[in-house]
């Protein structure tokens, strides 16, 4: 492995940093801002030296061209990068071919050399999605917007390759001002808990837009975080390519061999705006700072080095410079002549294949169009007998050991499911089947756990998360909303997070706040995600066979209070219930019930009572999937019926029953016989178990919806 000459590792044994010393007596460094060479001559071939300069002075010509089409309007906000050509140069040059790249919004250049033609860039700052499609054989993750949120993505990537044993590392960025979000915390945590092969590498330019790296942290440096989570830190002169480099092949050798994760902080300086849509932020900058970071400009820095080296002279300077700036503006005409995207690409990412809904609102939107992958669901297996006494809870547990059996590329993790069987049980006995590798724990993280699960999916696991209650989704909804709901948009096909995302959900026990709530419709309103909820232990296990088939992601939503009852039959062969197909669970001709999940003891309850008491003839629908909806056996039911009423214990307000209500007024309202009724929980903080019988729907309010929809 490659060894660093006299650099300064942080460590628990050598944390302590005297306040009066400077940051250049601490960081690695190998060419002064005047290009004299430091230590031994580094064991890099000379096309290899001048390669890295090359790279930097096209991305210097591509920064400054791409501020220019921003300024001119023919590209949107850009990021620039002026000044960082060093340290993205350096790290991504480190890296082989089978290694990942995990970009920040702001590594230009960085993508650049992995392998995204530079006028994809500008095709992608020119509001163009076409730009993020990542070539085939490049092993990079398009780069996001929200900031810090790839750095726990890159530990789920690691903790893929790691599952498959496959000798490569990961290499994530993010600058100092994503060092302070959660993010970075449960991104490094995961890695130095499982020991994982990332590069994470923090480009310090010293500003958070305005904030100042001083105002972001009391830590003297960023590298020395790393000790908190068990691993290296190295300070590097991020202006330097060549300590950049040979720092960046040390950390990513470390990484392949099993040695674990390194933080990287590079020291270098933003000596631009923030991005082209503000200019405050530049000017906020003190002068003298700026002369100051001009001297230590890293492209002067190589060009003294090669020059006192031999290895280039002025006239080979002025041919590469002329050949960067040929070639940007070779990538700008091509930019230019890029066709404008079709109109239907807006519908055509969101998930594999067009949902029913999605293919009514592009024919609204555009027109009757041929269309070629539209969403089948699988035909619906029903099977007879089985083994008896079943509860949801097992018939989870069923399909998840059933699926695990039948494709070895599922994986499932999260809070305390492995020894201990999850919280209520439904994971038991698994990792003693499979391994700690298939099963395994996590920290308590649930943004980690939703990051976890986007870099598993995306390279080339099944990741089945489990959130141990739904109160405790919302600090992974920025990871579920932003970027797994989002990539396969975001990529345009390329990347999908395919995977399983299970948690208990709903009241009706006795538990404390945040364990007792119903948030399908956030999911349910996030495209991108299918949400299915099963009500029975048949579908459950139908359910999750189907989902982990899926390619698209699957918010499992399971109903707590049915985890022990019903008891039923379920088969032990394997079955599929189809995403997207509700099911008529009572057929009857005088109003349509519809509900989902544990309400739907409820809904029967009532439906029965109704029946026997000769009120009228319910017809009882279960919807199984929220997202997408079944229109047609709503539709269908209501038609006959004329009469509907919309059982759900969410609150009210945006909740199910809004958009089934407003579906039926848009699809049926010459069939309906009265107005539509909605039996829900009040718009109000889910109560605890004292108050809790109040806020359901009970069987007395449905039956009560009922008796006025039938007189009116």
């Amino acid at each position: 492995m490659l060894k660093l000459q006299k650099f300064r590792s942080f460590s628990e044994s050598n944390l302590g940093l005297d306040e009066a010393v400077k940051i250049e007596e601490l960081y690695y460094q190998r060419i002064t801002p005047d290009g004299t060479l430091i230590g031994e001559k580094p064991d890099i071939p000379k096309e290899l030296l001048l390669q890295m300069y090359y790279l930097m002075l096209f991305g210097r010509e591509f920064d400054e061209q791409a501020s220019r089409l921003s300024t001119f309007r023919e590209i949107g906000t850009y990021a620039p990068h002026m000044g960082q050509e060093a340290a993205q140069t350096g790290i991504v040059l480190a890296q082989r071919q089978d290694d990942w790249y995990v970009p920040m919004y702001r590594d230009n250049l960085g993508m650049i050399i992995k392998g995204l033609p530079a006028e994809s860039i500008l095709q992608y700052w020119s509001g163009d999605e076409r730009g993020m499609s990542i070539p085939q054989g490049v092993n990079m993750v398009p780069l996001a917007v929200p900031v810090g949120t790839q750095v726990p993505q890159a530990s789920g990537i690691a903790m893929a390759l790691k599952i498959k044993k496959q000798k490569a590392a990961v290499l994530v960025t993010t600058g100092d001002g994503g060092t302070s979000k959660g993010d970075f915390h449960e991104g490094l945590n995961m890695a130095g808990t499982f020991k994982l092969p990332v590069v994470f590498a923090v480009e310090n330019n010293q500003y958070a837009i305005s904030l100042p790296r001083a105002k972001q942290t009391a830590s003297k440096t960023l590298a020395q975080k790393a000790v908190a989570y068990g691993f290296e830190g190295i300070l590097v002169d991020g202006n330097d390519v060549i300590a950049t480099y040979e720092a960046a092949k040390y950390a990513h050798e470390k990484a392949r061999e099993g040695n674990g994760p390194t933080l990287i902080e590079l020291y270098t300086y933003r000596r631009s705006v923030h991005t082209t849509a503000e200019l405050v932020s530049h000017k906020l900058q003190p002068q003298e700072e700026l002369k100051e970071w001009e001297a230590k400009d890293p492209i002067t820095r190589m060009e003294r080095y090669l020059l006192q080296e031999g290895i280039i002279d002025n006239t080979e300077i002025e041919k590469t410079r002329s050949r960067a700036k040929s070639e940007m503006n070779k990538a700008v005409q091509s930019f230019r002549s890029i066709a404008s995207p079709n109109p239907m690409d807006i519908f055509m990412y969101a998930y594999d294949s067009l949902t029913p809904n999605l293919l009514d609102q592009m024919q609204e939107a555009i027109g009757n169009v041929a269309v070629e992958k539209l969403y089948t669901p699988v035909q619906e297996e029903l099977l007879q007998g089985g083994r008896p006494g079943v509860n949801i809870r097992n018939a989870i547990n069923m399909a998840l050991r059933q699926e695990m059996q039948r494709d070895h590329n599922i994986v499932l993790f999260g809070e305390d499911v492995g020894k201990n069987g999850g919280v209520f049980q439904v994971t038991r006995g698994l990792q003693d089947e499979f391994g700690v590798e298939r099963v395994f724990d996590t920290p308590l993280s649930e943004l980690g756990i939703a990051a976890m699960f986007f870099g598993l999916s995306l390279a080339g696991l099944i990741p089945v998360a489990e959130f141990q209650f739904e109160g405790f989704t919302p600090p992974a909804f920025d990871q579920i909303f932003s970027h797994i709901a989002r990539i396969r948009n975001r990529s345009r096909g390329k990347y999908h997070a395919r995977g399983v995302i299970r948690f208990p959900y709903g009241a009706g026990i006795n538990a404390p706040e945040h364990h007792l709530d119903s948030p399908e419709t956030y999911f349910c309103h996030t495209p991108g995600l299918k949400v299915v909820v099963p009500s029975t232990p048949y579908d459950a296990k139908g359910l999750l066979a189907s989902a982990l088939e899926e390619p698209n992601p699957v918010i499992y939503m399971e109903p707590k209070k049915l985890y022990d009852s019903p008891r039923t039959n379920v088969p032990e062969e394997r079955y599929r219930i189809p995403i997207g197909k509700a099911k008529v669970v009572i057929e009857g001709n005088d109003v349509s019930i519809i509900s989902y999940g544990s309400m739907m003891v409820q809904a029967l309850e009532s439906a029965e009572y109704l029946r026997s008491q000769g009120i009228c003839s319910p017809e009882v629908i279960d919807l199984r999937t929220l997202s997408p909806l079944d229109y047609d056996t709503i539709v269908n039911s209501v038609k006959k019926t004329g009469r509907l009423v919309i059982v759900h214990e969410a609150p009210r307000t945006l909740g199910l029953g809004s958009e089934i209500a407003a579906l039926a007024a848009d699809k049926v309202l010459e069939y309906l016989k009265a107005p539509i009724k909605r039996v829900t929980g009040y718009d109000i903080t889910t109560p605890l178990s004292k108050l809790g019988e109040y806020n359901v729907p009970s069987q007395e309010r449905i039956v009560s919806a009922v008796r006025k929809v039938l007189e009116y």
